[in-house]
């Protein structure tokens, strides 16, 4: 359950058209630009110019994929990649000074990681814990450099977080307080006083999951106390500092949004910003915060795009071109600078998943 979770190409097959209400301040677009074997799983940086990753299939094979937005179309960056060293797929993003950091795994049982500067793939090498499933699924980054990156290490049957730093030279395994279950980390954010915030769930007996928050605040990593159930996919920083994290909770009628901030050292849904139906897997905060995620309509799901305004989520439409039928469309990553913002995601054309992009302007 938890690899279906955490890789977004095993989601369902996605849906055709957008029904989400609009906001008169909000517009957002999928222009005519998917890539057949494109899968977009996250973005970084300015939306004219943000960098997308994720995987490319080829045939049975999947080699890295890292995508420039050049302001008129996706410019591919060249990844090399040993021989042998197929199935690399990136999963998240982040972009700090003039380098931007991909991360993901190789075949889901090797932590990969590797930056791009002045054009051109540099890969560095993490520290792979263990020979089981082990593999990165967030990264954020400090104004110093420092780059975190965090995800999940099989133990046995079960899953712990995984945590690791890179200060500019090389990767160290950081300790990982114990997490009671089966967890994994999802995501990171590093706000202004330093601190780091990681999101993601833990699976209990039975299956019940629950929100999971760890909290690098001084020297160590501590795990957040955190109310209900459901899982997180995205933190961010709000403008005062305080982080703020998205995701959903499973329920009998179908999923629901879940928004979460802290209280103290407690986490607690927002109540104005939780319940809709739909999933949130991914959220920018700047002038406007931003969500992108899916929601289902008959069992299939079509990509959502909101905006946090007055408490609570306002959905935004997407127009533009839709995913034919019976495919459709799934957003996993959005960024966000003042007012415009990109989102990228997966497009099920029935016989192969493509790229999917939207982009769109909040005002007032």
């Amino acid at each position: 359950m938890l690899g279906a979770v955490a890789l977004a190409v095993v989601l369902p097959a996605t849906s055709a058209t957008t029904t989400n209400a609009s906001t008169s301040s909000c517009t957002a677009a999928i222009p005519n630009a998917s890539v057949t074997g494109d899968l977009l799983l996250s973005v970084t940086g300015p939306p004219n110019h943000a960098t997308a990753v994720g995987v490319h299939y080829i045939g049975g094979d999947g080699t890295p994929l890292v995508t420039r937005w050049t302001g008129h179309a996706w410019d591919r960056i060249a990844v090399p990649v040993t021989p042998g060293a197929v199935l690399i797929q990136f999963q998240d993003a982040t972009t700090a000074g003039g380098r931007t950091w991909a991360v993901g795994a190789f075949r889901d049982d090797r932590p990969e990681a590797g930056f791009v500067a002045k054009g051109r793939w540099i890969w560095t090498h993490p520290i792979d814990p263990g020979l089981d499933e082990d593999q990165f699924l967030g990264v954020a980054a400090a104004p110093d450099g420092t780059v975190w990156a965090v995800g999940k290490n099989q133990i046995g049957a079960n899953y712990q977080p995984l945590i690791e730093e890179f200060n500019g030279t090389g990767w160290r395994l950081i300790p990982s307080p114990a997490v009671r279950g089966s967890a994994v980390l999802k995501d990171a954010a590093v706000a202004p006083d330093g601190s780091v915030y990681a999101v993601g769930w833990t699976v209990l007996t039975g299956g019940k999951m629950i929100p999971l928050v760890e909290r690098l605040e001084g020297t160590g990593w501590s795990v957040e106390h955190s109310t209900g159930t459901g899982l997180l996919s995205a933190v961010a920083i709000q403008p005062d500092g305080t982080p703020l994290a998205v995701g959903w909770q499973p329920t009998d009628d179908g999923d629901r949004v879940l928004t979460m901030q802290p209280d103290g050292h407690t986490w607690t849904s927002v109540a104005g910003a939780s319940g809709d139906p739909g999933r949130l897997q991914a959220i920018a905060i700047g002038e406007a915060t931003i969500a992108a995620g899916l929601r289902f309509s008959g069992g299939i799901p079509q990509p959502l795009v909101a905006r946090l305004a007055s408490g609570g989520w306002t959905p935004i439409d997407v127009t533009g071109e839709t995913a034919p039928e019976t495919g459709g469309d799934q957003l996993l990553g959005v960024t966000g600078e003042l007012g415009d913002f990109r989102a990228v995601g997966i497009r099920d054309e029935v016989d192969a998943f493509a790229s999917l992009t939207a982009a769109g302007t909040c005002t007032g």
